[in-house]
């Protein structure tokens, strides 16, 4: 190569091909800022730049990578020393692909060719600072292996758009936060050498990010918003979260052109940047559909509705590199609140874009509950799994081994010997009578509760209060034991607290213990909420003594229960979540545990519970409540959205960091998007006590037949447990 480059090409040449790092570092002559000349494009594109032996980009293994220093370490000079290795690498890769870039659109515009040019000698500049503060500090460049990832991202960029997209507005664009960072870090450790070139190379590519701003925008077809249209350029491995660094530097962005919308967006993406993620799928319709025994179920309005309402949901339960499928992206209002109180945000897709999927290497499918119908969903991702999908055995739902069964939970209790109280099977209507008479006698139960083996929320169950069943009763059992060939007969007791024991049964037939929640359901049996914190806040001390009594009190008999239903669930080959429902009910003065009653061999909202409770703060109380459209219309409010604000005005947020984390000490704040929700919105109310949260509810119009209870101590208040 010769020593000066006299045209944009020759420019170009040099820095990519040459082997010299001196020959790399030669800055544009000023005719090479004023060639306009056209020629042919670099059709053979190398598989690595031109490079001394030490720093090249194909002698390294994966195996050979260097650990990006920590933090702490940085009062060392050779730990600063490193990290500016890293920025060295970085800058000479942008050089090589801007390069790659003029020499691949000779006829790209004149203008867009010429800031190419200009950034690069700048970023010729960054490369010898960060040389020569290495060499103060002790580290020579090419002693610790250097990155090829960006090389490998870029080099197949198939326009100029692409490459704005790609180099300028998100390798660049982290730079900003990265240079930021840096410089606080160094002024922080007395470097104020090494900090004053951070803010250089800051100023600097603020403008290297404009360059793109502006290119992009003059070339995107502007039929959606300026992120969805970016995002939908990148090609990944390259996505929006390698455009972010350690701490968003809005100020930067907004220098560069970057518009408020943007930037808020881009503050809540999260994307993995290497590990595989799992695609979670909410399907709430998940035990019909196991009934059905078909994908080709089809779930009644109101479930799909609910699943549109709810599925955001699943990010609670996902890690923030993980992928969330919806019907509709949830609102960057609605994420930029969660991201407020602490929540890591995943990515979401949308369920039209699950193709662009098929590229990533995907490590499991999580949907909410196991089916045929999310068999079929998860499908055209197979090929993507980096093992075999591998799915539980929930049984046949015709046989009493399928787990979503209440007959197969009735099975289970009979085996451990969980309760001594009575149970039957009804096959004819002709032994209903002597059935109910048999279930009543000398157990002071007044009551018979009927049930079909799927029976959900309230829905599969009819209730029997007199000596014989009056005709509507009398129709619903002869149309359920038609469809069944069975239903099952209970006593109905009278319920206090509904509890649930949450546990994960590994693949290898291990069983995890993962937690325990009280929710709420409406006289319907629908549910309703959970209490979170000090879920036995409207107890007395005698039954709280009974709850936290280590050798025999009722946490402990849940989960040791909770341990033994897993070990019989994994046997038959189920493993994943596992929910175990149970309940505290008055036996006359007497509370009693009843520590099984169904399964729910899938995800529940009691698991999302566990992890709302994880932000309440210590010795406070918060109300998951589940709210609906008539919840609405009785409060007054034409939408989810005025209900929120409304109730948040009544209790402000309080939040506060505790080790690290953040916690609420008082608040309102929706968990789906009340934007969005047209059905239902779950909504965390967190104060003192139990008290102080139903009270934000009362005054906003909320109320609750449970809630009321509890607080007149019509629950466990005031219940002798002797």
């Amino acid at each position: 190569m010769g020593a000066t480059a006299e045209t944009i090409k020759s420019f170009a040449e040099l820095v990519l091909f040459s082997s010299s790092l001196e020959d790399k570092l030669k800055a544009p002559s000023v005719s090479v800022q004023l060639d306009a000349s056209i020629v042919s494009p670099l059709t053979t594109i190398p598989d690595a730049p031109g490079r001394p032996t030490e720093l090249s980009l194909m002698s390294r293994g994966a195996s050979a990578k260097s650990r990006f220093p920590a933090k702490t370490s940085l009062q060392e000079n050779r730990s600063r020393g490193m990290v500016l290795h890293f920025f060295a690498n970085h800058e000479l890769l942008a050089l090589e692909i801007m390069a790659l870039a003029l020499l691949k659109w000779p006829d790209a515009p004149l203008g867009f060719r010429k800031g190419i040019v200009q950034t690069m000698a700048e970023e010729q500049s960054h490369l010898r600072l960060y040389l020569q503060r290495m060499t103060e500090l002790g580290v020579k460049f090419g002693e610790a292996p250097v990155n090829a990832f960006f090389w490998n991202s870029l080099k197949s960029m198939s326009s100029p758009l692409e490459y704005a997209a790609a180099m300028s507005m998100t390798f660049e664009q982290a730079n900003l936060d990265f240079s930021l960072h840096y410089e606080s870090t160094f002024s922080e450790l007395g470097d104020t050498t090494t900090a004053e070139i951070m803010k250089r190379v800051r100023l600097e590519e603020i403008g290297h990010v404009k360059h793109g701003v502006v290119w992009f925008e003059r070339w995107r077809p502007k039929t959606e918003r300026l992120f969805k249209e970016w995002y939908d350029t990148l090609t990944f491995p390259i996505t929006p979260a390698r455009a972010k660094g350690i701490k968003l530097d809005r100020e930067g962005r907004r220098a560069a052109g970057l518009t408020e919308d943007f930037i808020d967006e881009l503050a809540v993406h999260n994307q993995s940047k290497g590990r595989p993620p799992k695609v979670l799928m909410f399907n709430p319709g998940c035990e019909s559909e196991v009934e059905a025994g078909s994908s080709a179920w089809t779930a009644p309005q109101s479930i799909r509705q609910l699943a549109c309402d709810y599925e955001s949901l699943m990010s609670f339960i996902a890690h923030k590199h993980d992928i969330v499928m919806t019907t509709e992206l949830p609102s960057v209002q609605f994420l930029s609140t969660l991201n407020a109180i602490g929540f890591d945000v995943p990515e979401f897709v949308a369920h039209a874009d699950i193709s662009r999927l098929k590229n990533r290497k995907i490590d499991k499918f999580v949907p909410w509950g196991w089916s045929p119908a999310a068999k079929k969903y998860f499908a055209p991702l197979e090929s993507s799994l980096l093992s075999p999908l591998k799915t539980p055995n929930l049984g046949d739902a015709t046989s009493e081994l399928c787990l979503f069964s209440k007959f197969t939970a009735a099975s289970i209790r009979e085996q451990l010997k969980l309760d001594s109280l009575p149970r039957a099977y009804v096959s004819e209507l002709e032994t209903l009578d002597a059935t109910i008479e048999n279930l009543r006698k000398n157990q002071g139960h007044k009551a018979i509760v009927f049930k079909t083996p799927f029976s959900t929320s309230g829905r599969g169950m009819c209730r029997v209060l007199s000596d014989s069943p009056k005709d509507k009763e009398l129709a619903w059992l002869k149309s359920a034991i038609k469809q069944h060939g069975k239903v099952l007969a209970e006593p109905w007791l009278d319920k206090v607290a509904d509890l649930s024991a949450h546990i994960d049964i590994l693949e290898n037939g291990d069983v995890q213990f993962v937690g325990l929640t009280r929710f709420w359901t409406t006289s319907g049996g629908q549910y309703r909420g959970h209490i979170l914190g000090r879920i036995m806040d409207d107890f007395e001390t005698d039954a709280l003594q009974r709850w936290h009594n280590e050798q025999q009190g009722w946490q402990k008999t849940l989960r040791e229960t909770a341990l033994e239903i897993g070990q019989i669930a994994a046997k038959s080959g189920y493993f994943g979540p596992l929910g175990i429902d149970a309940f505290i009910y008055r036996d006359q003065d007497r509370l009693t545990l009843r520590p099984m009653i169904e399964l729910n061999p899938r995800w529940s909202m009691g698991r999302i519970a566990l992890q709302l409770t994880q932000k309440i703060a210590s010795k406070h109380c918060g109300l998951w409540i589940h709210l609906s459209k008539r919840d609405l219309e009785r409060a007054g409010y034409p939408g989810f959205t005025e209900l929120t604000q409304a109730l948040k005005k009544l209790q402000p947020d309080d939040l506060h960091n505790h080790n690290a984390q953040r916690v609420i000490r008082k608040g309102v704040y929706p968990m789906n998007d009340p934007a969005r929700a047209k059905q239902a919105l779950a909504l965390l109310v967190v104060g003192r006590d139990l008290s102080e949260c139903y009270a934000t509810l009362r005054k906003g119009g909320i109320y609750d037949d449970y809630l009321e209870l509890c607080l007149q101590g019509e629950t466990g208040r005031h219940v002798s447990s002797t």
